[in-house]
């Protein structure tokens, strides 16, 4: 989540699928994508909103938006294996692999707070959480996508195309997902609990 304090096409990928669902055939089955998902954090201190803000600018990573207070880090792979029959091909294994990586800010004083900033807190974290879940969502989502289409596809014509249209088509289905999470981040910007 990008923002100066707590803040931080769908079309296209319709057209790619529905020209692929024309051309190919999909398998009933449907391989689960392998998500691997870490927590990581960075830790503030403070004992009152201005204390966890101004370490919060102090600690946290910045970028040419602004203050990085959390962040969801995708990685994706996937991996076919086709079979030639007659004059056609067809997926007969996949592999599609997720890994999230997800930074948020841990508190370490808040079990000496007063409950007022416990609170404040809750609510930040909460909100933060709530977008970099939002992300992770996103992400998943994608993946599933492109399991569904590679899952057990055919096609007339060589390997080579059918490897060459599902690449292609898996692509624009993380190009898609990546414009929503600018969507999604440009949303929901807005000031911080903590200022």
């Amino acid at each position: 989540m990008k923002s100066q304090f707590l803040s931080r096409g769908m079309g296209k990928y319709t057209l790619v699928v529905t020209g692929l669902a024309s051309i190919l055939g999909f398998g009933d089955a449907r391989a689960d994508v392998r998500l691997d998902v870490t927590y990581t954090t960075y830790q503030l201190r403070g004992l009152s909103r201005a204390a966890i803000h101004e370490d919060l600018h102090r600690v946290a990573t910045k970028d040419r938006d602004g203050l990085i207070e959390g962040e969801m880090k995708d990685d994706w792979d996937w991996k076919f294996r086709l079979a030639a029959t007659d004059d056609s091909c067809q997926v007969s294994s996949d592999e599609i692999t997720l890994k999230l990586n997800i930074l948020l800010p841990a508190w370490k004083d808040e079990a000496r707070a007063d409950p007022a900033l416990r609170a404040v807190w809750k609510t930040y974290f909460d909100e933060l959480k709530a977008h970099e879940d939002g992300h992770k969502t996103i992400a998943v989502n994608a993946a599933e996508r492109i399991s569904k289409l590679t899952h057990g596809a055919t096609a007339p014509g060589s390997c080579a195309a059918l490897e060459n249209s599902l690449n292609s088509a898996a692509k624009q289905i993380v190009k898609t997902a990546e414009d929503e999470q600018e969507r999604l981040d440009a949303n929901d910007s807005e000031s911080s609990a903590l200022e």
